[in-house]
């Protein structure tokens, strides 16, 4: 079950390092100058950006969550009960 407990922990870790790069992407976008690199590289307006980067930053929250948190909430509540019913 070690395996199992540094598994989660591993998966955990690698969901608050996602969540903490999901929200300085995020900064960068509110300070404008993603704006302007988009529109000099790929000739993207402002709004186009911003449609893409909320997009963007939903479908990278939701596979983050997906890949990260969610394997982790199981083998952490796979432990608890585990850990219950040794305990009987």
């Amino acid at each position: 079950m070690e395996t199992a407990l540094r598994i989660r922990n591993i998966l955990f870790k690698a969901f608050i390092i996602n969540y903490v790069a999901i929200v300085i992407v995020w900064l960068i976008m509110l300070t404008g100058l993603y704006n302007v690199l988009m529109d000099f590289f790929f000739g993207f307006d402002l709004k186009r950006t911003t449609i893409f980067m909320v997009h963007m930053l939903g479908a990278w929250k939701i596979a983050g969550a997906t890949l990260f948190l969610i394997p982790a909430a199981a083998i952490h509540w796979e432990y608890k009960s585990q850990l219950k019913k040794e305990a009987k």
